[in-house]
Order: C-alpha cells, then structure tokens, then sequence
C-alpha cells in the first residue's frame, strides 16, 4: 500500500504512460513526436562529433601504420640496392682482373724471361714532373727498388720507393727518370728522360741530338736494355726543336702509356739481362 501511496512510483507511472502514449501516436501518424525530435537534436550532434573523432583517430593511426611499412619496404629496397652494387662491383672487379691475365699472358707470350707482379693502382702520388704513381704490392711480394713498370702498351716507369704491402712509382714524365732509348727507324741510340717544362704538356725528352739528327715526327722510340729490359716501347716522337743556346736539338716524346689512366700495372721482379 505504501509504494501506491510514494511519488516515486507515481512519477514513474507518469512517466511510462507519457512514453507509451507517444509510441501510439507515432505509430499511429507516421511521424516523430517532440520528444523525440529534442533526443534527436541533442543525440545527432554528439553522434556526428564523436563519428569525427573516431575517423580522425583512425586516420591517424592508419597514418602511422603505412609510414611504419613504408619505411620497412625502404629497408627493404636498400638492401637490395647495395646487393646489387655489390655484385655490379664484383662483375667489373671480374672482368678488369680477366683482362689483366690476359694482358700479362700478351706479355709472357713475348718476353717469357719476365717474372711479373700484377699491382693495382691506389692512387697518384704526384703531377708533372712529380708524377708517380702508388701500387698495391711490395716488398712482401718481392717488388724491389728500382723494377719496371709496364702494361702491355709500353714502360710505366720504375720503383723508386717500396714499403711491405705497398710501392710507389716514377713515371716516365717525372724529371727523376732516365733510360738509355733506341729510335726505331735509324736504330740510334739516344738518351730519354722526364723533363721539367716538357711535364706539364704530359711529354718527355730526348736531349743532346744534332741539329741535323734523322729524327722524324712519328718515329717510335724504344728501351736500349741497361736498367730496362729491351725493347719496350717508351712512346713516339711528337715534335723536334732547337735548343735555345742553339748548339743542340731535342725531340719531344708522347708516352705510349697515360699513367694518370691505369688501374692496373706490372712490375718486372725478374728479367734476362742481354750483353
């Protein structure tokens, strides 16, 4: 008796029938009561918004998602890219140290007395009339001072300095080098050597010749044996001019070999001396 008498229960009563009578009539009309348009139009905004947060968040998340993939694909690709260098490296690697054995097998075909020293080029030491060059072996690999040096297009120059697992080089054109040369052509026997005005065009010297020496533009000039072994082509006449004191001429010499071009060289470690 005592919950029929509360206002609470009454209230609640109220309540019920106001909720029923406005299913009734919405079912009954098709159409939404006040009440239900005001739940509505609070509810709908809030719905919207939290709709908003929800998709940016998930955004954001996806966001983070594809930049974590990316960047293990990017790993990934990186990887493969410096396989790829790797093997790309080894290919010329091959192929530079095949066409060397070919060239030194050029070499012995010729000249089987040669005991030879395949070095790569590290670096070059110098310019001009300081030109030399940096190998690879030494005195480890029985390189000793003062050996040629020779690719299967001519000399190089010779050892001037060696340490144990490296050797340096002067070139043909460094003013410290000499040899006793042959001219093809007339068989003379003539002096080359670098020189210091003549460096800077990439050129040597063939100093002391007559004025009027049969030497001709053209003309190839070899080593006379001595410190070099015979025969090895140092390169050809390019020019031949007076001396300024007007008592002697010289002629001017190309290289047959470009030092400042090699990767690879020979190093003669033994050879037959000829009398």
């Amino acid at each position: 008796m005592r919950l029929f008498h509360s206002r609470l229960f009454w209230f609640a009563v109220v309540i019920v029938a106001i909720c029923l009578s406005l299913m009734i009539w919405t079912a009954a009309t098709g159409r939404n009561s006040f009440v239900t348009d005001l739940v509505g139009a609070v509810v709908t905004p809030l719905q919207n918004g939290v709709s908003k947060v929800t998709d940016k968040a998930s955004g954001l998340f996806g966001y983070f998602y594809r930049y974590s993939a990316l960047e293990q694909e990017n790993e990934a690709l990186k990887e493969q890219l410096n396989a790829y260098q790797r093997m790309e490296n080894e290919y010329y690697s091959a192929i530079s140290q095949n066409s060397a054995l070919r060239e030194a097998a050029g070499i012995r075909a010729k000249r089987a007395d040669f005991e030879l020293e395949l070095c790569t080029v590290v670096a070059s030491a110098g310019s001009g009339f300081q030109s030399a060059l940096t190998l690879s072996r030494g005195s480890l690999s029985g390189i000793e001072k003062g050996d040629p040096v020779i690719t299967g297009g001519g000399l190089v120059g010779f050892v001037s300095e060696v340490g144990l697992s490296y050797c340096t080089v002067t070139t043909l054109i460094n003013a410290d080098f000499t040899a006793s040369a042959l001219v093809s052509r007339t068989r003379e026997v003539v002096a080359a050597q670098g020189n210091f005005e003549l460096a800077a065009e990439g050129m040597l010297k063939l100093p002391y010749l007559e004025n009027d020496a049969d030497i001709r533009v053209g003309d190839r000039i070899f080593t006379n044996g001595g410190t070099y072994p015979p025969d090895l082509i140092i390169g050809r006449v390019t020019d031949f001019r007076p001396e300024t004191h007007g008592i002697s001429s010289y002629a001017v010499v190309e290289p047959a070999v470009k030092a400042d071009e090699l990767s690879t060289v020979f190093v003669i470690k033994d050879f037959t001396v000829e009398d």
